[in-house]
């Protein structure tokens, strides 16, 4: 018992922090899984057909945007460190190199989904109507990338020095513009051209480009923190930087896109299920969205709170953070698992689909009530913890693992092979989370993951016999 008391932190502005960090975030992802809530559910109303289109077609974009994930969230792990140090000029550096990544993946993006939108979509269904769909919109979500990269990037540096109000406001200002757009455009209303799935494309390419244009103005004119100009943009990449980069930051890019991959292999192995299964998944999806954004925001709160920590050279700090933040995420998956099984009824009666696809959607929903709990421990303390306190290495292999070990050959064997029962399917298809939940716990408790990123080897033993006086 003596034990637990000593690592628990009791400070008020620890749980503040993470608060302050985590609930806009939380809101923020909210706001999201509304948004493609509300496409599905408008889609929906045009058919089976148009609303796997849109998901499918969706696909390339989510690996675009997983990537440039791995790319900031790479940069954040330096960036989160040195604001600890409060060291400004280094973080300008950071995002010029990662803005400058950012842009030449979103331009080698654009030009794949333009050129040849039927084959990306021959690769996720061999439905020749939901290739045709998916094809016409990516045709016009192509041209959603490079704002998208800009804004994501922007997002994801000022939400490590603890600005996350403003994208809050603007995810809320892209929301109504969103749904106003989609409501115009799919439906023809208020003297707008009825366009089906193409309006729904057009629609999300207004907000995104809304999105842009706030941070911009945030960026440049308004943020007082970093204070990134103009001019930041095209100095040359600080090889140092690079380098720290290279070693800390480019295996969170590695496993975002290794991650990705798999993520789209399963995505392949639904479609060869059927649009049952892909409308019942993509259904529970949805569910598991919004009871996870909180457990979401926690993981970025922590990511944040651990880089920030560990940049002032407060290592003991750092790892009591990490044993309290497991005990938490431990009773944030357990709400969302109740909350997951009080709301699955209402949203599954909820869609106009078969009566094949409601009984596959609850049986896929029952199993996740149980995943989602494994889900949140490896969110919080895997993606959150680990990673930002720079032990990215480890996070890349187990993440990969999982996922190429796991959850594709078992889902792939259950659901094509041997045709299991859906719930089995899924389980296997999701079986990576719980392994990698079971291998952050060890992790957590060695203590090994503490990589003090902006500090050369002299300087970390100095804070460390320094915390050895205080002791």
């Amino acid at each position: 018992g003596g034990d637990f008391v000593s690592f628990w932190v009791k400070e008020k502005s620890f749980y503040q922090k993470m608060a302050a960090i985590a609930i806009p975030l939380a809101v923020q992802n909210l706001i999201n899984v509304g948004v493609s809530l509300l496409d599905t559910v408008m889609l929906g109303q045009l058919g089976e057909v148009a609303m796997s289109g849109s998901s499918l077609g969706n696909q390339i974009g989510f690996i675009y945007q997983i990537m440039n994930l791995g790319l900031t969230a790479g940069a954040g792990v330096l960036t989160s460190q040195y604001w600890g140090r409060k060291d400004s000029a280094s973080i300008r550096k950071v995002m010029s190199m990662a803005y400058k990544i950012s842009m030449t993946l979103a331009a080698i993006f654009t030009i794949l989904a333009l050129t040849i939108p039927d084959i990306l979509m021959s690769f996720y269904t061999k439905e020749p109507e939901v290739i045709e769909a998916g094809a016409q919109y990516l045709r016009i979500i192509a041209f959603t990338y490079l704002v998208s990269g800009f804004t994501m990037t922007s997002m994801s540096i000022l939400r490590t020095v603890g600005t996350v109000k403003i994208t809050l406001y603007m995810y809320i200002i892209s929301f109504f513009v969103n749904v106003f757009f989609n409501y115009c455009l799919i439906f023809g209303h208020f003297g707008f051209p009825q366009m089906g799935i193409v309006g729904a494309a057009i629609a999300t390419l207004i907000a995104r480009v809304v999105e842009c244009m706030i941070i911009v103005v945030y960026v440049f004119r308004i943020d007082k923190k970093i204070g990134f100009q103009v001019q930041d943009i095209f100095q040359k990449i600080d090889r140092e930087i690079l380098g720290i980069y290279m070693r800390y930051g480019a295996p969170v890019l590695c496993n975002e896109m290794l991650w990705s991959i798999g993520s789209t292999m399963l995505s392949v192995i639904m479609g060869h299920m059927g649009s049952n299964f892909v409308a019942a998944n993509s259904i529970c999806q949805v569910v598991f969205q919004c009871t996870s954004v909180i457990n979401q925001g926690v993981g970025q709160a922590a990511g944040v709170m651990a880089g920030n920590t560990i940049g002032e050279g407060k290592y003991k700090r750092a790892r009591n953070q990490s044993l309290t933040l497991f005990v938490i995420s431990i009773a944030f998956g357990l709400l969302s698992s109740l909350v997951m099984f009080a709301i699955r009824g209402p949203v599954i009666d909820f869609y106009k689909v078969t009566e094949e696809t409601r009984v596959i959607a609850y049986s896929i929903m029952d199993m996740m009530c149980i995943l989602v709990v494994f889900q949140a421990i490896s969110t919080i303390n895997m993606f959150g913890t680990l990673r930002g306190g720079g032990d990215s290495k480890y996070v890349l292999f187990f993440d990969v693992t999982s996922m190429w070990f796991f959850s594709v050959p078992l889902g792939w064997l259950a659901g094509l092979v041997l045709d299991w029962p859906v719930w089995l399917v899924y389980l296997c298809l999701r079986s990576g989370d719980i392994f990698k939940s079971i291998a952050c716990i060890f992790r957590i408790l060695s203590g090994k993951w503490i990589k003090d990123v902006t500090r050369t080897d002299e300087e970390k033993q100095e804070v460390q016999a320094e915390e050895a006086e205080q002791v």
